[in-house]
C-alpha cells in the first residue's frame, strides 16, 4: 500500500503526521463559552517566536559579536605594536653598540699611509653619511682572522638589493689598497635603518666631514655623534643617538685645558 503512494501522497501523510504530533504535545484548556478570543490569544502566545523577535535577536547578536571582534583586534594590534616597537628597540641599540665600540678603538693610520680616518657627507644631505677608519673589530665574523690584526672598518646607510635602504658594515683586513675592493666583506646589519648622520668633533669646533677641508693631517677627531634612524613595518621612526669619544686622539682635552687656562687669565 505504501509502495503504490505517489510522491504528493507520501508528503501529505507526513504533514498530517507532524500535525497530529504537535497537537498531541499541545496543553489544552477546558473549552469555555463566550471565551473563543481569550483562548485563541493563548494558542497564539504559546506558538513560538515571532518573526519581530528573531529579527531582534539577530540584531543583538551582531552587535555583541561586532563588539568582541572590535575588542579582539585592538588588543592584537596592541600587542603586534608593542613586539615591533620592541625590535625596534633592540636592533637599534645592538646596532649602535658596535658602531660605537669600533669607533672607539679607532686608530690613526701608520707612517705614510693615506686610508685615514675618513667621515664623508652624501650630497643633498640625505642622511645616507659614510665613515670609514683603522679598528680591531669588535667582532669578527671571519675565524681566519687573527684577534690582534688591525682592520679597516666601514659604515653607511645604502639601498639593499631589494631596493629599501639598509645599515651596511664592510670589512678589510687586507693592508693593501688595491686589494681593499676585492676582499671587503659587506654585511647588511638590518634592513630598518632610513638614515645615517654622523657629526665630528675636535677640540674647537664641529664639522660634517672628516678631515675638515682646510686640514691636510691625518689625524682622529676627538669626539663623533650618531644618529641612527630606524623605522618599523608601521612607518614608526625612532632616532638612536650617542657621542663617542676615540681615546687615541689623546690631545683633545689637553687643548680645552689650555684654552680654558688661556681665557681665564
Amino acid at each position: 500500500m505504501v509502495g503504490k503512494l505517489s510522491p504528493c501522497g507520501v508528503l501529505r501523510w507526513l504533514c498530517i503526521g507532524w500535525m497530529a504530533s504537535k497537537l498531541g504535545t499541545m496543553p489544552w484548556k477546558p473549552m469555555g463559552y463566550g471565551n473563543i478570543a481569550g483562548r485563541a490569544s493563548g494558542v497564539r502566545d504559546e506558538s513560538g517566536f515571532t518573526l519581530v523577535e528573531l529579527l531582534l535577536a539577530l540584531f543583538l547578536f551582531a552587535i555583541i559579536a561586532g563588539v568582541v571582534f572590535a575588542a579582539f583586534a585592538a588588543v592584537a594590534s596592541g600587542v603586534e605594536r608593542g613586539r615591533q616597537s620592541m625590535e625596534l628597540y633592540r636592533v637599534g641599540r645592538a646596532a649602535l653598540l658596535r658602531m660605537a665600540q669600533e669607533l672607539e678603538a679607532a686608530l690613526p693610520p701608520p707612517e705614510g699611509s693615506t686610508s685615514g680616518f675618513q667621515g664623508k657627507k652624501t650630497s643633498g644631505g640625505t642622511g645616507q653619511d659614510r665613515i670609514e677608519f683603522l679598528t680591531i673589530p669588535y667582532r669578527r665574523y671571519a675565524d681566519r682572522i687573527p684577534s690582534h690584526e688591525l682592520c679597516r672598518v666601514a659604515y653607511a646607510v645604502a639601498e639593499s638589493q631589494q631596493g629599501r635602504t639598509a645599515l651596511f658594515r664592510e670589512e678589510d683586513c687586507s693592508g693593501d689598497q688595491d686589494e681593499r675592493r676585492e676582499r671587503a666583506t659587506r654585511l647588511e646589519l638590518t634592513d630598518l635603518a632610513v638614515s645615517l648622520e654622523l657629526t665630528y668633533f675636535d677640540a674647537e669646533r664641529d664639522y660634517d666631514e672628516w678631515p675638515p677641508v682646510r686640514s691636510t693631517d691625518q689625524t682622529l677627531p676627538c669626539r663623533v655623534r650618531i644618529v641612527l634612524i630606524l623605522r618599523d613595518a608601521q612607518q614608526y621612526e625612532r632616532a638612536f643617538i650617542t657621542t663617542v669619544a676615540l681615546p687615541m686622539r689623546g690631545a683633545c682635552e689637553d687643548e680645552r685645558t689650555r684654552r680654558t687656562q688661556t681665557s681665564s687669565r
